[in-house]
């Protein structure tokens, strides 16, 4: 609003408002000055002279057809989509000069006033008044307006009193005179009503577009942050994946360089790059509504033992006894929920706990749930424990309750935010019970909803759940194995080469992802697995390039490996029905994949 004036200008989007509003206002104006109209002269008919009363009707309903035409050009304006302020100004002035003629109507009235005619004068009084009393309200979207239109109606009906009032047309004026002011004052509060609550929605309006546009601009940048975390990831673990390998091939050819310090500190930088991909990359899918819940039944003793024997090699490493416990009646629950991600749940809680556990052990326990028809997956540990204080926090990302230093062994901090994300994502519970120095309870709450008992009457009683270790197969056995290497990536080719050479494959190398991969199989040449890269120049992605493979050898294995780490890939690769490898590789399972994949597709082909 501008500075205080007596008929004060304001914001270009407050005129609009108040052009539309005096548009919508017409039709009902003209409705009440033709009824009241016809109302009064009715009224009038008998005490007036009816020359004058007709005069007087005729002169109103011509006023009302200056009324449809203002509501017509007012109708063309408002259809417009944008009133520029040249369109105000103009619908200021027409709408002054629509309401100082029917003022000057209403005034004339007085006209049909009548000497000695008591009850006839009391009507056209009060018609007056209420003509007055309306315009008060119904104008206030034109405060100007009011006050010229009811100025010259008044002096117009004040001139007409003496005649009518004789000797009492002083009180007579004075009444009316009072009851302009009051009506005055009712209409620029009516006024100063409107325009505040005008100003208030637009308010409203600006700051909820300014939200959605902070909201829109916070999802693409979410969005952004998760492309470039994606691609950076796929471009970062190029080398890393490299660097490992070469790091494997190295120890390999020079055997007395495994001890050395630094060999093992370039092997530990690089596990430590490879775990901070994985994790970060996990958070930001959680965080950024990406990743999508896959339900599938499963079986939860063996998910869980499979568990176990991914842990089971951490465990060893620090010498914690790794145990586990299943309740009876619980050891045929199937599970209803996304594996992965409670596979991710599981793993990051398990690794949480041997990872701050000096001494004693850790249990798994798979137990029904006290007072519902749920059940409890726990993970206990003998460790150094949780202040109460800090439970609440541990939760947030980064946190680190006894690693102020940043020391990498004891991780980086993101697996509990993993767990919290992952278990809201799938629609489960998460707790911590701790006390310092004696250790920490994980538990995930899996509701009724989530699993089934099948055949649970038949079981004996609680159980452990056994890990056996199978007696890995030597590296020679490898030697003179078929495999087809696919990657467009030259340093990493050349890592995979160094690696795999090392163990006496039979090699052959591609590098598109088109039908050249063919051509790297000479006659007589059939490889018994192909190792692919997902990403490939050419029109062929891996899993193409790998079905078309395998539509003309069908008894090879297919093995994507990817730095991607979008949940489409890992799905698609699933659906094909291929074994998917997060590039870095760890040279180790790498081998023990091989081993396990020529030795099963050796079996079958004997049988």
């Amino acid at each position: 609003m501008s500075t205080l004036t007596l008929f004060p200008t304001y914001a270009p989007a407050v005129e609009r408002d108040l052009f539309l509003l005096g548009y919508r206002n017409l039709r009902a104006h003209i409705v009440g000055h033709v009824s009241l109209s016809f109302l009064v002269a009715a009224g009038a008919w008998i005490a007036a002279p009816h020359a004058r009363v007709l005069a007087w009707l005729g002169w109103m309903l011509a006023l009302a057809l200056v009324f449809g035409l203002g509501f017509w050009l007012f109708r063309q304006r408002a259809a417009m989509t944008t009133i520029n302020a040249q369109d105000l100004v103009q619908w200021k002035r027409m709408h002054l000069f629509m309401v100082t003629w029917p003022g000057l109507g209403w005034g004339s009235i007085g006209f049909l006033f009548v000497p000695d005619a008591q009850l006839n004068n009391l009507m056209v009084m009060t018609a007056f008044a209420g003509a007055l009393a309306y315009s008060a309200v119904s104008n206030a979207h034109d405060l100007r307006g009011f006050v010229v239109s009811v100025t010259l109606a008044s002096l117009l009906l004040l001139s007409q009193l003496p005649a009518a009032f004789g000797d009492h047309a002083w009180a007579a004026s004075g009444m009316c005179l009072l009851y302009l002011s009051v009506m005055a004052w009712v209409a620029r509060n009516a006024h100063l009503t409107l325009i505040e609550s005008i100003e208030l929605r637009l308010a409203n309006e600006q700051l909820a577009q300014r939200n959605a546009e902070i909201a829109s601009r916070a999802e693409k940048a979410n969005r952004d942050k998760s492309e470039f975390l994606a691609a950076a990831s796929h471009d970062l673990r190029q080398p890393v994946h490299a660097l490992l390998l070469l790091v494997e091939a190295y120890r390999q050819q020079v055997p007395a360089a495994s001890t050395h310090p630094l060999m093992q500190q370039i092997a530990q930088a690089g596990h430590a790059i490879n775990s901070l991909f994985n994790s970060l990359m996990e958070l930001s899918r959680l965080e950024s509504g990406s990743e999508k819940v896959q339900l599938v039944d499963f079986r939860l003793v063996p998910w869980l033992k499979l568990a176990l024997e991914r842990a089971q090699p951490q465990a060893q490493a620090v010498g914690l006894a790794l145990r586990s416990f299943v309740a009876s009646g619980v050891g045929n629950a199937v599970a209803h929920t996304d594996q992965v991600l409670l596979g991710r749940v599981l793993g990051n809680l398990l690794g949480n706990a041997l990872r701050y556990t000096p001494r004693g052990g850790v249990l798994l326990a798979l137990r029904h749930a006290h007072g519902s028809a749920g059940l409890w997956l726990e993970v206990w540990d003998t460790g150094i424990g949780i202040p109460q204080t800090d439970q609440a926090r541990i939760f947030d990302p980064y946190v680190q309750i006894d690693n102020r230093e940043r020391d990498r062994s004891k991780g980086l901090g993101l697996g509990l935010a993993i767990v919290k994300r992952a278990t809201e994502l799938l629609g489960l519970t998460v707790t911590v019970r701790s006390v310092p120095g004696r250790g920490t309870r994980f538990r995930v709450t899996l509701p009724g909803g989530v699993f089934t008992l099948q055949g649970s009457r038949h079981e004996s009683g609680a159980s452990a759940l056994t890990t056996p270790v199978q007696e890995a197969r030597p590296a020679s056995w490898l030697v003179g194995r078929r495999v087809l290497l696919i990657d467009d990536d030259a340093m990493v080719m050349a890592a995979m080469l160094a690696l795999l050479s090392g163990w006496g494959l039979d090699l052959r190398t591609a590098t598109r992802g088109d039908l050249t991969a063919f051509d790297a199989c000479p006659p007589g040449w059939e490889p018994e697995c192909v190792l692919c890269d997902f990403r490939l120049p050419g029109p062929m992605n891996g899993i193409a390039v790998l079905e078309a493979l395998q539509q003309r050898y069908a008894r090879v294995v297919g093995v994507l490996l990817s730095g991607e780490m979008v949940q489409s890939v890992q799905q698609d690769a699933e659906d094909a029905g291929f074994l998917l490898l997060s590039k870095p590789v760890d040279a180790g399972a790498l081998m023990s994949l091989l081993t396990t994949l020529l030795e099963r597709r050796s079996e079958n082909r004997s049988s």
